[in-house]
């Protein structure tokens, strides 16, 4: 089949669906509720399942992460509550002169090559 019939096929197929739920509207609207809602149920009921049984499983990798994201937030907490401890004992001894917090920077000199002339021969 080429590309062309196959596309007319499925034009001809969503046609009759679509002229089918039609009539099913006009005819018994009440069923097709019934069918609408009976499908919704058990949609919900396999996404349920899936959500508890698969991702546990999948969430697993990432328990490692979320740890160490745990860690590093309880770090910085203590680290910043440290900081506003101390200061607030400073103000408090030296009352009204300024203080300058200094902050980590978390930042790496990676050295380059731009002294070196490149190999024209091998590229």
């Amino acid at each position: 089949m080429n590309r062309r019939s196959t596309n007319g096929f499925i034009i001809v197929i969503l046609t009759l669906g679509g002229i089918g739920l039609l009539a099913t509207l006009v005819r018994n609207p009440m069923w097709l509720l019934q069918q609408i809602a009976f499908y919704a149920v058990i949609a919900g009921i396999i996404f349920l399942i899936y959500r508890y049984a698969f991702q546990k499983r999948i969430g697993r990798g990432n328990s490692a992460y979320e740890k160490a994201v745990k860690q590093s937030k309880r770090r910085f907490d203590d680290r910043d509550s440290k900081v506003k401890s101390i200061s607030q004992a400073r103000k408090n001894l030296k009352k009204g002169s300024a203080l300058k917090k200094k902050k980590q920077t978390h930042l790496t000199v990676i050295e380059g090559k731009k002294g070196k002339k490149k190999n024209r021969a091998f590229f």
